[in-house]
């Protein structure tokens, strides 16, 4: 083992504790014997007498933390490096420094531009009086390079509800993390679909790599060659290693295994491409804010019940806006999904508020119910097809002389309007 490359990291460590540049420090790859431990994260906290090193155990379905005075910690991270764990990072204003330990225990250190670069506050209860944000505009390259934040930090002005919308969206990421079962996972993989200027796909990524400590890959997928240009160079220029954006559109993605299926705003049946091909990817997650609703609005013709309701144009939107995204919700859980239909933000910031969650579930349904519900709602309001069921289960909702129709009024150009 090269002891001299270890004992640079242990200095550089002691030197940025002295200097109160330290953040936290990761300790990943586990090669320990104990069961279910994948990550430590360390990170210093202030209580009423003194400062210690706060130790959080990462285990397959649970942590617990353990707090020790600084030398005692310090300690405790040596003999850990290189021996239990293979993988051990630093996060310190001054530089991010990586130790890899491969298969012949040499370890190999690199040097990485800051994650972070203002001071830790090590004060939780100070902290817990300001507004908690998930994302941070001071000392945030990405969010500068993306036009969001000026060269001081601030919030420009005309991106507020913006970085707004970005901060609830990491929000509900977080809450939706535990209930879909990947909290416990230290390896997450994402897609983005339609990821258009990247603004919440470089937060997600963001979020989950560097806040929650998980190694995490996100690929984000845009039709416009340029914005995939621009958003591979910016995160090439802040070392977002595991973020990567292709050229393609959403109904003609190869869907791949991944954890997390994202469709902000994808123009009418774009957000069912999506939800189709999150679903093929076998996805835990799938989270979708519908934008454009054309699809089902040309074809309602509602029976005698409703067409003195709807006869007002506003309303018969608004209706059909509701009837394509309560089928996309069931359409959802007759694929084994558990939904969630709410607002994601104030329509103050924008009309396009909806959010629809499927969550992964093995719990049991009564797939003759589902159909028949969807079956009713259509005859309700006079619809011959949702584009989603034509993906997903065509042999219980069509009948063959659907098939010029359908074919009639799908197109195959579906713009894509990101968040």
């Amino acid at each position: 083992m090269n002891i001299n490359t270890q004992e640079q990291f242990e200095l550089i460590l002691d030197s940025s504790i002295e200097s109160q540049e330290f953040i936290r420090l990761t300790l990943g790859k586990y090669r320990g014997g104990e069961d279910g431990l994948t990550k430590i994260i360390v990170r210093i906290v202030q209580f009423k007498s003194s400062i210690k090193l706060s130790f959080t155990y990462g285990y397959k379905t649970k942590e617990i933390v353990k707090n020790y005075p600084i030398e005692e910690g310090v300690d405790l991270i040596k003999t850990l490096i290189g021996s239990d764990f293979m993988s051990i990072r630093l996060f310190s204003i001054k530089q991010d420094v990586q130790l890899e330990y491969g298969k012949s225990q040499n370890p190999k250190i690199n040097f990485i531009k800051p994650t972070f670069t203002n001071p830790v506050d090590t004060n939780p209860q100070e902290h817990d009086h300001r507004k908690k944000r998930y994302i941070e505009s001071q000392n945030n390259v990405y969010l500068r390079a993306l036009g969001i934040t000026n060269s001081q930090g601030n919030v420009v002005k005309t991106m507020e509800d913006k970085f707004r919308q970005i901060n609830k969206f990491v929000e509900i990421i977080h809450g939706l993390l535990e209930s879909s079962g990947l909290a416990g996972k230290s390896h997450i993989s994402v897609v983005d679909m339609g990821s258009g200027k990247g603004y919440l796909t470089f937060a997600i990524y963001d979020f989950l790599n560097n806040i929650l400590d998980k190694e995490a890959s996100v690929i984000g997928i845009e039709s416009r060659i340029h914005l995939v240009d621009f958003c591979n160079s910016v995160a090439q220029s802040v070392n977002f290693e595991r973020l990567h954006f292709n050229q393609g559109n959403i109904s003609n993605y190869s869907a791949e295994k991944s954890d997390i299926t994202i469709a902000l705003h994808a123009c009418d049946t774009a957000t069912d491409d999506a939800i189709y091909k999150g679903i093929q990817s076998d996805s835990s997650l799938i989270i979708l804010a519908p934008c454009c609703h054309k699809q089902v609005r040309k074809q309602i013709h509602p029976n005698m019940v409703l067409k003195d309701l709807l006869k007002s144009g506003i309303l018969l939107e608004r209706q059909s806006e509701i009837v394509t995204d309560g089928l996309r919700a069931l359409l959802l859980e007759l694929s084994g999904y558990k939904t969630k239909v709410f607002e994601f933000i104030s329509a103050e910031h924008t009309s396009k508020n909806i959010m629809i969650v499927g969550i992964k579930s093995n719990h049991s349904i009564n797939k003759e119910q589902i159909i028949g519900q969807i079956k009713d709602i259509k005859k309700l309001y006079g619809i011959n097809f949702h584009y989603l069921e034509t993906l997903l289960f065509p042999d219980f909702f069509l009948s063959p002389d659907l098939a010029d129709l359908i074919n009639a009024e799908l197109v195959s150009d579906r713009p894509i309007i990101p968040i």
